[in-house]
């Protein structure tokens, strides 16, 4: 009976170790599972995160590029525009120096002949070779040689000549050689009459100074002095005719003056300016009634027109020649 016992003990014992080391090796094993599983979530957890570091990283590295592009970009439409605008600028320049240069040099043109006429009638000048157009003008060379007729001795003054131009317009009018037109026409006016004998200052353009212009007078016993004049100033504005006398005489300009405007305002149709009192060199001292003829303004480009029109200076010769004769019919 003990026996048994013992051998059942001995059983009981075997199956409690035999299940004992199962159970160990049992919960060996799921150790060891749950550690590998471990070891791999680690794994796994460790390969997601390099790949995200990896996706950020590319990322970071695409935005540091398109940045460096878009900077690029920026530089390269910033250096156009630059150079863009550099030459707008320098056009715009360049069309501003254009025209303010083209208006110095029109405008330098323009005044220089009169800067040169002013200097040349203070010291003097060379002649000046341009052509004078002498057609149907009145020739001095058919002046009659003065007879027990021709009495009344008139001295035309022809304004201007040689380097004195007088006033310049832009299409190179010159006032010399309106004077010397004029003048001729007037001369043959009077040698219509047998009882006046005419005398031109100058037939040719050539620079005579203001004393010797007087002197010719005196030397020819002049009866009347009458200088031929155009004028001109900056506005282009003004216009019309006016007769000058020299400011103070007491030899019988102002009456002469004031006949001879009255006479050319009868016979053209312009600015009646009247008359005027000045010192001017070439009336100053002379024995006989002087009057200086402004017969229109250069610079007026309406006023230009009329006196190159050859029908207009016929007229305004006409009133010049007739204002002459008026004088001395009042004088006989």
């Amino acid at each position: 009976m003990t026996k048994k016992k013992t051998g059942n003990t001995t059983n009981k014992e075997g199956k409690k170790t035999t299940q004992t080391r199962k159970k160990q090796s049992t919960t060996t094993r799921s150790r060891e599972s749950q550690s590998r599983n471990t070891r791999t979530s680690t794994q796994n957890r460790n390969t997601k995160s390099g790949n995200t570091k990896t996706r950020t990283a590319k990322r970071s590295s695409g935005r540091k590029k398109l940045k460096k592009k878009k900077g690029l970009h920026r530089k390269k439409t910033s250096l156009r525009t630059r150079r863009l605008i550099a030459l707008v600028c320098t056009i715009l320049i360049l069309i501003v120096v254009g025209f303010i240069g083209k208006k110095t040099v029109s405008f330098v043109s323009s005044i220089w002949p009169n800067i040169e006429s002013v200097k040349n009638s203070l010291t003097g000048g060379k002649i000046d070779k341009t052509n004078v157009d002498t057609s149907d003008q009145y020739d001095i060379n058919d002046e009659k040689q003065p007879t027990l007729e021709a009495k009344h001795n008139i001295f035309i003054d022809v304004g201007c000549g040689g380097n004195e131009t007088g006033y310049v317009t832009k299409d190179n009018v010159k006032e010399k050689d309106l004077d010397l037109e004029i003048a001729k026409l007037v001369a043959k006016q009077l040698s219509k009459y047998d009882d006046v004998n005419v005398i031109l200052s100058r037939q040719e353009d050539v620079y005579m100074s203001a004393d010797e212009r007087k002197s010719l007078a005196e030397n020819q016993n002049a009866e009347l002095f009458v200088s031929i004049h155009m004028a001109g100033e900056n506005t282009g504005k003004a216009d019309g005719v006016e007769t000058i006398y020299y400011k103070g005489s007491q030899n019988g300009s102002y009456d002469f003056a004031s006949l001879m405007q009255t006479s050319i305002m009868a016979f053209i149709k312009a600015e009646n300016r009247g008359t005027s009192a000045y010192e001017m060199s070439v009336l100053k001292d002379n024995s006989m009634p002087s009057i200086y003829i402004q017969c229109g303004f250069l610079s007026n480009s309406a006023e230009k027109k009329k006196l190159t029109d050859k029908e207009y200076q016929q007229e305004l010769a006409k009133g010049i020649a007739q204002g002459i004769l008026s004088y001395i019919d009042a004088k006989k």
